[in-house]
């Protein structure tokens, strides 16, 4: 983002300006008035001298005694000005203002000043930047790229301390077939839908992303395969109940699962990823709109498989959900 923006998406004060013959009591005054933290020092001419902040007042205070309500703006007024111009980048700015120690800059074009932005509002809106680089537009979860790097961390983390992870990757089953019959707006809708779903149904440190198009991950920190499958299970009967209302008429919708955990054998998050796909097209293949798991750690379960018994996977058929669910 650039300065220019920030400056047309934001509700900054107008700039404020104080002439170097007035005095701090009087500069104290405008500061309090105009509700401000810094104030431009000008000539009669309107050419900028300095900039002169709360702070140049509070350190005043100490060097001048008695005599500071009378001393004039000119001699405690920062003199070598560090500006910013529309055309800067905000995060580049921000990176000079914490280097340089400058609480309040002033945005010039052409030696005009056109605002004086502080720190506090850099930090915001690069803060909101980084919101905005880590989320998915449409649902508010985490984006391939975030969601990667924090399986990245994950995995460095299970290594490290030699605990259980387990990562899921889901796609709407015949999502084409929503958007053919019922538009793309309606797709959205249910992948909507879909989001807000797995933020209720799973904990708050799960990390749940979309990776693209109808697919999503879900990352399960310190969870075995066995328990992660029963919070998959837990999911698919909520799917089941969801009824979407589009401007076209109501859908449902189903979904399946891939659900592995990593092993000594997982190479980095690339490989843990492609093995959840593998199992999410196995699924696929099965039937749709269930979870198919496959242990990479045999200390996930103690006969060295999952629940079914079935080396290859553990199927959840519909039926066992719902067992799993009423239960």
């Amino acid at each position: 983002m650039l300065i220019r923006e920030l400056l047309a998406n934001s509700e900054l004060p107008p700039v404020r300006t104080v002439g170097p013959d007035r005095t701090i009591y009087e500069l104290s005054g405008q500061l309090r008035r105009h509700d401000v933290g810094a104030m431009l020092v000008v000539d009669r001419y309107g050419k900028m001298l300095g900039v002169v902040s709360e702070r140049d007042v509070v350190r005043a205070i100490t060097e001048y005694d008695d005599g500071v309500v009378g001393t004039p703006v000119e001699a405690i007024m920062t003199r070598t000005v560090i500006a910013c111009a529309p055309g800067d980048d905000v995060v580049d700015t921000l990176e000079l203002m914490n280097r340089k120690h400058i609480r309040h800059m002033p945005v010039l074009d052409r030696g005009k000043p056109l605002a004086m932005i502080s720190i506090r509002e850099f930090d915001r809106v690069c803060r909101h930047l980084q919101i905005q680089s880590r989320t998915d537009e449409l649902t508010g979860l985490a984006n391939r790229r975030y969601f990667l790097e924090t399986l990245e961390t994950e995995l460095a983390r299970s290594r490290r301390y030699h605990t259980p992870l387990s990562l899921a990757i889901l796609d709407i089953d015949h999502f084409k077939h929503i958007n053919d019959t019922f538009g793309h707006d309606a797709g959205d809708q249910v992948l909507c839908d879909l989001g807000k779903l797995l933020v209720g149904e799973l904990r708050t440190f799960d990390g749940i992303g979309r990776l693209g198009g109808e697919e999503f991950a879900i990352l399960f920190p310190n969870t075995m395969a066995a328990n992660a499958q029963m919070a998959c299970e837990r999911v698919i009967a909520a799917i089941r109940t969801r009824e979407v209302m589009t401007d076209e008429g109501s859908t449902r919708y189903t979904a399946s699962f891939g659900l592995t955990d990593a092993g000594d054998d997982t190479a980095d998050a690339q490989a843990f990823l492609k093995a959840a796909d593998k199992l999410l097209y196995q699924a696929k293949g099965e039937g749709r709109n269930r979870v198919v798991t496959r242990s990479r750690n045999p200390s996930s379960n103690p006969g060295g498989s999952l629940p079914n018994q079935n080396a290859a996977s553990a199927i959840c058929e519909p039926e066992e959900v719902a067992s799993y669910t009423a239960t």
